[in-house]
């Protein structure tokens, strides 16, 4: 048969063919899914964002709102700069997901089918197993406004070593509960801590201390809208015999239920890991004990640095790791006050060269966020970690305090909100 009948054919064919129909999007297929993942941990009742973002009818009750904090990058919370490094999951919206909602509004904002709702894609950013829930003893409420920071003990229930391979803390009130920060106690210190509980009445104890070196390790921190995590695979915090688990939860009751609060950790655990990691806060010591942060009133851009080779002191962050050992970083945070302005945590390596693991630009004490990193960075003998903190103590980024600005005044490490910290925190193995 001749080719170029054959051609006549198929083009015929081809071109009386009807082009598939554009598709069109929908809240249930497109939209919604996008929303739970990014908005709806916090955008939900009794939570801490003031609205909830779960049904087309909740999103069409503040789209102008919505929308305005979408496009100017307010919403959702993720202050890192996404340049410094890749992390997995994020919060943050991405240039497709915005075209998405945008498209979506054009189109009509249409409902479709709630059957064609399906989870994003990818990492998830919530804990996939509870193991253990460990209740703190008592329900507490706060007594203090607009913050009081209480510490409560948790009796560790087993007679073998276990590794901590997850967490969550779950707020018995959310929107009650600013922040939490997450340890457990090495047996021989326990009686130490034990001793400042006993020594007040109540539940728990009014404090600010964590525990540092040998102590204890950090098991991790609670923002608002965190629904747990999943350490890095292979990796886990091994919590000896005889621990105690130690939260220190900072309650506001600015905007918040005021009521008893009974907060519950879950955990992830195994038998044994691959690797055992380490979770450790880097600071400046001489900050601590020589007050030598100072940040003095009515000056911004105040700025101090702290740089040092973790791989000298690898044994402080883990008993079983061996000093003078490459490290590789997971994960890391950054914690400020009121006045912080900026923060970095940054690699600087023997030869002259920066690997970024962190940079805020524009620091924000409530969105204190955890950053994963998409792939763990090494850290070599002779390379230091440099963190980095920046402050504004100037009278217009003073805090509101019972309807008052705070007047400025010299500031200097502390503890209490209305002091100022600069610290990393870094989740490692060997």
């Amino acid at each position: 048969m001749n080719r170029a009948f054959l051609f006549g054919v198929s083009f015929s064919i081809a071109a009386c063919t009807p082009a598939p129909a554009p598709q069109v999007l929908t809240w249930h297929k497109d939209v919604a899914p996008i929303i739970e993942r990014k908005c709806a941990s916090c955008h939900e009742a009794g939570n801490i964002a003031p609205f909830a973002l779960k049904t087309l009818a909740d999103w069409k009750a503040v789209e102008p709102l919505a929308l305005d904090a979408i496009r100017t990058g307010r919403m959702p919370p993720f202050p890192g700069r996404e340049s410094c490094a890749e992390y997995s999951p994020t919060q943050s919206l991405g240039a497709d997901q915005r075209d998405v909602i945008e498209k979506w509004i054009a189109e009509g904002s249409l409902e479709g089918a709630a059957a064609d709702f399906a989870p994003l894609p990818g990492a998830v950013d919530r804990l996939t197993r509870v193991d253990l829930s460990l209740p703190i003893k008592e329900p507490f409420t706060p007594t203090q406004s607009p913050d009081e920071y209480r510490c409560f003990l948790i009796d560790w229930p087993f007679d073998v070593p276990k590794y901590i391979t997850g967490y969550e803390l779950r707020p018995g009130i959310k929107s009650l509960v600013h922040h939490a920060d997450i340890f457990f106690l090495n047996p021989s210190h326990v009686p130490t801590w034990e001793a400042r509980d006993a020594a007040e009445p109540g539940p728990g104890w009014e404090c600010y201390d964590i525990p540092l070196g040998q102590e204890g390790g950090w098991i991790g921190t609670f923002v608002p809208g965190n629904r747990g995590v999943d350490f890095p695979e292979g990796t886990g915090l091994k919590v000896p015999v005889g621990a105690k688990i130690y939260l220190q939860i900072h309650y506001n009751t600015l905007n918040a239920e005021i009521g008893p609060d009974l907060s519950v950790l879950d955990l992830r655990l195994e038998d044994k890991v691959r690797r055992f990691a380490g979770v450790q806060a880097v600071s400046d010591p001489r900050w601590i004990t020589a007050d030598t942060m100072a940040i003095p009133a009515n000056q911004r851009d105040v700025t101090h640095t702290f740089d040092i080779d973790p791989t000298r002191f690898s044994s402080i962050i883990n008993q079983n790791f061996v000093d003078g050992r490459p490290l590789k970083l997971y994960a890391t945070t950054m914690h400020l006050h009121q006045l912080g302005q900026s923060a970095r945590l940054e690699i600087k390596r023997a030869d002259g060269s920066t690997t970024c693991a962190v940079d805020i630009p524009r620091w924000d004490f409530h969105w204190q966020l955890a950053y994963t990193l998409k792939e763990p960075i090494v850290i070599n003998p002779g390379d230091e970690l440099s963190v980095s903190c920046t402050w504004d103590n100037t009278a217009a980024n003073q805090p509101v305090i019972n309807g008052q600005r705070v007047v400025p005044r010299n500031r200097n490490w502390g503890a209490r909100t209305q002091d100022e910290m600069c610290v990393a925190g870094i989740y490692v193995t060997q």
